[in-house]
C-alpha cells in the first residue's frame, strides 16, 4: 500500500508539473494543442500502464537498481515532454501548410506510441518477474547512458563541420565513420557481457534462447537509455541556444538532393511530409524510434554470439562438450567406460583392461593345473 500511494503521489506531481509547463500557449500555434495532447497522454500512460504490466510481470521490484532505473526513466520522460513543448512553441510558430501539419501530427502520434512503449518496457524490466536479468538491466542501462553521452557529443551523423582547409573535412569524416563503428561495437559488447552474466531462467528452455533473450533485453535497454539521453540533451541544448538546432537535430530534408549538384528537385508532398514528420518531438522522433530497434537487433546478435563463443551451439557441436558429443554414451553399471575400439589392437585392449588374467577367471582352462578335469571324465 505505501508503494501504491507513493506512486500515485508521484504521478499527480508529474501531471501538475507538466500542466504548468505545457498548457499555456497561443491558440493559433499548433504546438499549443500538441503540448496539451502530450499532457493528457502522459497522465494516461503513467496511470494506465502500471496495472496492465503488473498482471504479467508483477509489481515493481524493491532493489536499488530497479528503483533507480524507474525513477530516472520517469524523470527523463517528464523532462523530455517539458522541453519538447518549449522548443515546439518556437519552431511551430510559423504558418504550416496542410501537408506539413499532417506530418507533424503523424510524428506526434508516433512520439506518444514510442513513449508508451518506453514506459511499458521500463516497468517490465524493473518488475518482480522481469523478462530480463538484473545483469542485462544494469549493463544495458549503463552502456546506454555512456553511448548516449558519446552520441550527443560526437553527433556522428550530423554534418556540422565547417568546410575550411583541405584535410579537416576528410579527417572529421573518417572520425565520424570510426565513431559510428565504435558505438555499434560497444552496444554489441554490452549485450554479450549481459548475456554471459545472466543466469538461465528456465531449465527446460534451451540455453541459446536464454542468452539471445538476455542479449535482446540488454540491447533494448541500451537503445532506450541512449535515445532518451540523446533526445533530452539535444532538445535542452536547442531550448537554451535555438541557433544550434540545425546542427544537432536528426531530421530529414524537405528537398531531394542529387550528389554533387545540390537541390535538383523541388519539394513534393512526400518529401515535405517526411521532413515535417522527422521534426516531431523537436527533431528527435527518429532517434526515439531507431535507437531501440537498432539496439534490440544488435543485442540479439550479441546474445547469439555469446552462446556460440561459450561452446554451447545447438546439436552439441561446440567446444564445451555436452550430452550430444559423439562417443559420450551412458556409463556401464560397473562404472567403466569402454574406449573407442576403432584402430586399437588386442594388445592395446589388454593393456587398457589392466592386464586381465584369463586363467585366474577360468582356472579349468589351465593345462598344468592338477585340478583340471580331463574331457569326457564325469
Amino acid at each position: 500500500m505505501p508503494r501504491t500511494t507513493a506512486y500515485w503521489a508521484m504521478t499527480a506531481a508529474s501531471a501538475a508539473v507538466l500542466a504548468w509547463a505545457t498548457w499555456p500557449g497561443a491558440a493559433h500555434n499548433p504546438a499549443t494543442l500538441i503540448s496539451r495532447v502530450d499532457l493528457v497522454a502522459a497522465v494516461l500512460i503513467l496511470a494506465g500502464l502500471p496495472p496492465a504490466v503488473r498482471r504479467k510481470y508483477g509489481s515493481g521490484a524493491s532493489g536499488w537498481v530497479p528503483r533507480l532505473v524507474r525513477a530516472g526513466g520517469y524523470a527523463i520522460v517528464v523532462a523530455l515532454i517539458m522541453v519538447k513543448a518549449g522548443v515546439e512553441q518556437h519552431e511551430l510558430a510559423a504558418r504550416l501548410s496542410g501537408t506539413q501539419l499532417a506530418g507533424v501530427w503523424f510524428g506526434e502520434v508516433a512520439f506518444l506510441v514510442v513513449i508508451a512503449a518506453y514506459v511499458a518496457a521500463l516497468l517490465a524490466v524493473t518488475a518482480q518477474r522481469p523478462p530480463a536479468s538484473p545483469a542485462a538491466l544494469g549493463i544495458g542501462t549503463g552502456a546506454g547512458v555512456a553511448l548516449g553521452v558519446a552520441v550527443y557529443a560526437l553527433r556522428p551523423l550530423i554534418n556540422y563541420t565547417p568546410e575550411t582547409g583541405r584535410w579537416l573535412p576528410l579527417v572529421v569524416g573518417l572520425a565520424k565513420v570510426l565513431a559510428v563503428l565504435l558505438l555499434l561495437f560497444a552496444a554489441v559488447r554490452a549485450a554479450i557481457a549481459a548475456a554471459r552474466h545472466s543466469a538461465r531462467r528456465e531449465a527446460q528452455r534451451p540455453r541459446i534462447n536464454a542468452l539471445a533473450q538476455q542479449g535482446f533485453a540488454a540491447g533494448i535497454c541500451v537503445g532506450i537509455s541512449a535515445a532518451l539521453l540523446v533526445s533530452i540533451l539535444g532538445i535542452t541544448t536547442i531550448a537554451l541556444a535555438p541557433h544550434t538546432a540545425a546542427s544537432i537535430q536528426w531530421t530529414l530534408p524537405d528537398k531531394i538532393f542529387t550528389p554533387g549538384r545540390g537541390a535538383s528537385l523541388a519539394p513534393n508532398a512526400v518529401s515535405v511530409f517526411e521532413g515535417a514528420f522527422s521534426r516531431a518531438a523537436a527533431g528527435y522522433v527518429l532517434v526515439l524510434i531507431i535507437f531501440p530497434l537498432l539496439g534490440a537487433g544488435l543485442g540479439a546478435w550479441g546474445g547469439l554470439f555469446a552462446e556460440g563463443d561459450t561452446g554451447h551451439r545447438p546439436g552439441g557441436g561446440g567446444g564445451g562438450g555436452g550430452p550430444d558429443e559423439p562417443g559420450s554414451g551412458p556409463t556401464p553399471p560397473g562404472g567403466l567406460r569402454m574406449p573407442d575400439e576403432q584402430g586399437l589392437s588386442p594388445l592395446d585392449l589388454e593393456g587398457w583392461a589392466g592386464g586381465w588374467d584369463e586363467l585366474a577367471e577360468f582356472p579349468e582352462l589351465d593345462q598344468e593345473s592338477p585340478d583340471r578335469v580331463p574331457a569326457g571324465v564325469p
